[in-house]
C-alpha cells in the first residue's frame, strides 16, 4: 500500500507538468487503468498515459441511448423472461469460464453479468437474443479478417475469414464494426465503431466470398481503416474482439 501511494504520487507529479503525460510504471506496478482522484490512466501506442479526468456531460448520443435501453431491456429479460433453470445454467457457465478485466487479469463474474456481456453485443448486431447459456464452457476461438476498402465507392470487400470461422458450419457468426477512418501517419486509438454487417456459416447455403459491405463512414484514399470483429460459434459462445486494418485505396 505504501509503495502504491508513492507511485501514484510520482505519477501525479508527472501529470502536473503536462495535460497528457506519458508515464513509466515501476515498484511492482505494471499497468493502471481507470481514474483515481481526478486523474485517468490509460494506454496508447506511445505507452502508459495519465490525463485529467473529464467528467461526462451526459450528451445522450444515439449510441449511448441505445446501450442504456439495451441494458435495461436485458435486465428485465433476465428477471422476467428466463426460467430459473436458464439462470442456473448461466451461473454455471460464468463459473466454469475464465474472464478477464481491462488489465488482462482473470476474474470471476456472475451468471447475470455473463448473460449481459454476450447479449449486449448481440443486440448491437443481427444476432438473435441468446436466452440459453452456451452449451460448452470457455469462449469462442479466434478469427482473422482480411479486407480491402475503396475510397471512391465507400465499399469494403471482406475476404473469407481465417481461424475458427467455418462458412459451412451452421450458427457460426462474425459481427463486423468499422471505426472512424484515421489520417495516414497519425497515431490514434480507433474509436467510433459502427456495426456494418454479419458474416454467417450455413451448410445448406454458404456465403460467397469476398463479401461486399457498405462503409459506415466516408473514406478518403490513404486513410487507415480498422475493423473490430466478434465471433459466435455453434455453442453460442462469444470471442473477444479481433482487429484488422487496411488502407483505403484511391479511386
Amino acid at each position: 500500500m505504501f509503495t502504491m501511494l508513492i507511485i501514484l504520487g510520482t505519477l501525479f507529479a508527472v501529470f502536473c507538468l503536462s495535460a497528457n503525460a506519458v508515464v513509466m510504471l515501476g515498484g511492482g506496478v505494471t499497468d493502471i487503468r481507470g481514474s483515481i482522484a481526478g486523474t485517468t490512466f490509460s494506454r496508447s501506442k506511445s505507452g502508459n498515459i495519465a490525463r485529467s479526468r473529464k467528467k461526462p456531460v451526459n450528451p445522450r448520443s444515439p449510441l449511448q441511448i441505445t446501450r442504456r435501453a439495451n441494458a435495461a431491456w436485458l435486465a428485465t429479460y433476465w428477471s422476467k423472461k428466463l426460467t430459473e433453470q436458464q439462470r442456473t445454467d448461466w451461473r454455471a457457465y460464468a463459473t466454469g469460464t475464465s474472464w478477464t478485466n481491462k488489465l488482462g487479469q482473470s476474474i470471476t463474474i456472475g451468471g447475470n453479468a455473463a448473460f449481459m456481456r454476450l447479449n449486449t453485443f448481440a443486440l448491437l448486431t443481427d444476432i438473435p437474443i441468446i436466452a440459453a447459456a452456451p452449451t460448452a464452457m470457455g469462449h469462442a476461438g479466434g478469427v482473422t479478417i482480411g479486407f480491402d476498402a475503396e475510397s471512391d465507392t465507400s465499399k469494403i470487400q471482406i475476404a473469407l475469414p481465417g481461424g475458427a470461422f467455418d462458412k459451412d458450419v451452421d450458427f457460426h457468426r462474425i459481427a463486423l464494426f468499422l471505426g472512424i477512418p484515421t489520417e495516414p501517419g497519425r497515431i490514434a486509438t480507433p474509436k467510433g465503431f459502427k456495426y456494418i454487417g454479419l458474416l454467417y456459416g450455413n451448410l445448406a447455403a454458404p456465403m460467397t466470398f469476398p463479401v461486399e459491405l457498405d462503409s459506415a463512414y466516408t473514406m478518403r484514399a490513404g486513410q487507415l481503416l480498422t475493423i473490430r470483429a466478434m465471433f459466435k460459434d455453434e455453442f453460442d459462445r462469444m470471442s473477444g474482439p479481433f482487429w484488422s486494418t487496411a488502407t483505403a485505396a484511391p479511386a
